[in-house]
């Protein structure tokens, strides 16, 4: 009798399990790798854009540095310039002695004259050096010294006719840090106020309204998602800086905030918008980029990009102009604030300062 033949291990049926096996892998294979070059360019793109975005802040910073070369070069050869015509005097005073012509009397007001003319040049030639590191300050009407008697802020802009300043009041002016952040606005009123960054806030901000010339206008704005003047019942008002009642009050005002909330630099902007006539100086006293648009954000968490995107977008609506003093109070975690709000004061003729931590 024929033996029946016994069916092979490997049937076919097993082969297309195995063969159908490998093409699920070399599938899954080809997904991910593909996800990875994608990813791969999307990352290179991002570094393009930021290399591109750090070049332009280099040629924005060689430009400055070629005008404060010049400007230095000017003075150096105006100080030449004086040293020269104060020696001349000097000569011309000693001629005079010697010659001993005329009485007395005209001589000693001749000698006089000469020497009145070279301690005028003298002083301009100081005035000329000093001009860079001299804040700008009028008359004092509300009495503010700060810490140690810190009465400096080199190179801020305090001259204008129209002078709005605006605050940050929102969370993040707590503390510099974002685990602080999160901690102290879960505290009541009296803790948020008492938060040392703010507390280093509202003395700036003191030190301006000190500073402010008589004879001229202001006015302080608060702002986190909304914006709202510091003295109640003032919106799109100019105040007296000559009013010491209203200095005060406006002082006072800021003591009572309790900074919380987002931060919207549109609400900002739409201050400077609609104050008439417009301000001439704008100071806005913030720690970083906003994390608010125009609508509020509906999303637990922001992105830098994205904040970057809110203000770039906010800045637009800036009217042409009006120059805008930035004084930044940085926290951790926004390294691009420094450098867009440097831009914008630039771009603006304005001034981009970061106070020590002991100033005022």
């Amino acid at each position: 009798m024929k033996k029946r033949r016994t069916d092979s291990v490997f049937s076919m049926s097993f082969l297309d399990v195995m063969c159908c096996g490998f093409g699920a892998v070399v599938l899954l294979v080809m997904l991910l790798n593909g996800q990875t070059l994608q990813k791969r360019a999307d990352d290179q793109k991002e570094l393009r854009a930021e290399l591109d975005r750090l070049n332009q802040l280099k040629e924005f910073a060689d430009d400055h540095l070629a005008d404060l070369h010049n400007t230095l070069n000017t003075l150096e050869s105006e100080e030449q310039n004086s040293q020269a015509r104060t020696e001349k005097i000097r000569t011309e005073i000693s001629a005079q002695q010697d010659k001993g012509v005329g009485t007395a009397r005209e001589q000693k007001r001749e000698i006089t004259a000469l020497e009145k003319e070279k301690k005028s040049l003298e002083t301009a030639i100081k005035k000329k050096k000093g001009e860079k590191t001299q804040p700008l300050k009028g008359k004092q009407l509300v009495g503010f010294d700060g810490e140690k008697k810190r009465q400096y802020l080199t190179g801020l802009k305090l001259g204008g006719n129209r002078t709005l300043i605006l605050v940050d009041a929102s969370a993040s002016m707590l503390d510099e840090t974002v685990v602080n952040v999160v901690r102290r606005k879960l505290m009541n009123q009296t803790a948020r106020r008492g938060a040392p960054k703010w507390q280093r806030t509202v003395r700036t901000l003191k030190w301006l309204l000190a500073n402010l010339q008589t004879g001229k206008n202001f006015q302080v704005y608060s702002f986190n998602t909304a914006a709202r003047p510091a003295v109640r019942g003032t919106d799109n008002q100019w105040l007296r800086a000559g009013d010491p009642a209203k200095l005060k009050a406006a002082m006072s005002s800021v003591d009572s905030l309790a900074p919380h909330g987002g931060t919207s630099l549109h609400a900002a902007v739409e201050i400077i918008r609609r104050m008439s006539p417009r301000p001439d100086s704008v100071i806005l006293l913030t720690d970083g980029l906003p994390t608010q648009g125009r609508n509020k954000n509906i999303s637990a968490t922001i992105s830098g990009p994205e904040r970057l995107a809110l203000f770039n977008h906010a800045v637009k609506e800036l009217p042409q102009g009006v120059p805008v003093n930035i004084l930044l109070f940085p926290m951790e975690g926004d390294p691009q604030a420094a450098a867009a709000f440097w831009n914008l004061a630039i771009s603006t003729r304005g001034s981009f300062i970061t106070p020590s931590r002991d100033w005022p």
